[in-house]
C-alpha cells in the first residue's frame, strides 16, 4: 500500500522523464523529449533554492543532463 503513495506522489517531472527515457519508438520519442525538457524546467524554475530538496536538485541535474544527451544522439541519427 505504502508502495503505491509513494508512485502517486512522485514528482510529475519525473514520470515524464521517464516516459521518454523508456520511449522506442522514433515517432513519439521527440514529442516525449520534449515534454520532458519542460517538465523538467518548470521545477527547477518552481523550486526556491533556500526551501528546495537538494536531493530533487542533483536528480533534475541528472535528468537534464540525460535529456541533453539524448537530444544530441537524436540529432546525429
Amino acid at each position: 500500500m505504502q508502495t503505491a503513495t509513494h508512485t502517486s506522489t512522485q514528482p510529475t517531472w519525473k514520470q515524464v522523464f521517464k516516459d521518454a527515457v523508456l520511449e522506442l519508438d522514433p515517432i513519439r520519442f521527440q514529442p516525449k523529449l520534449q515534454a520532458a525538457q519542460k517538465a523538467i524546467e518548470d521545477r527547477l524554475s518552481g523550486l526556491c533554492a533556500g526551501a528546495a530538496n537538494h536531493r530533487e536538485l542533483m536528480e533534475l541535474e541528472d535528468a537534464r543532463r540525460t535529456i541533453s544527451f539524448l537530444a544530441r544522439q537524436e540529432q546525429q541519427t
